[in-house]
């Protein structure tokens, strides 16, 4: 038979390890968080980097087309 002193102890034991796994899967937590902040920042640099190419490709497809308009055909 245990006494409550041991029981006590016990469980204070189970429960500091409980408290380890938690701070580990945190931490875990965290990086992967951490990471997909990352990947959004970039993606949102990305996104303003293909409007302005989009926008120069319509600048100069806007500044061509009156040329090849031009040419004489057949």
């Amino acid at each position: 038979m245990t006494t409550p002193t041991q029981d006590t102890r016990d469980r204070v034991i189970r429960m500091e390890g409980k408290i380890e796994q938690l701070e580990r899967k945190i931490d875990d937590l965290d990086a992967k968080v951490t990471e997909m902040y990352q990947l959004l920042t970039q993606a949102k640099g990305a996104r303003w980097m293909l409007m302005l190419m989009i926008d120069m490709c319509d600048f100069v497809i806007d500044k061509i087309v009156p040329i090849i308009q031009s040419i004489p055909g057949k």
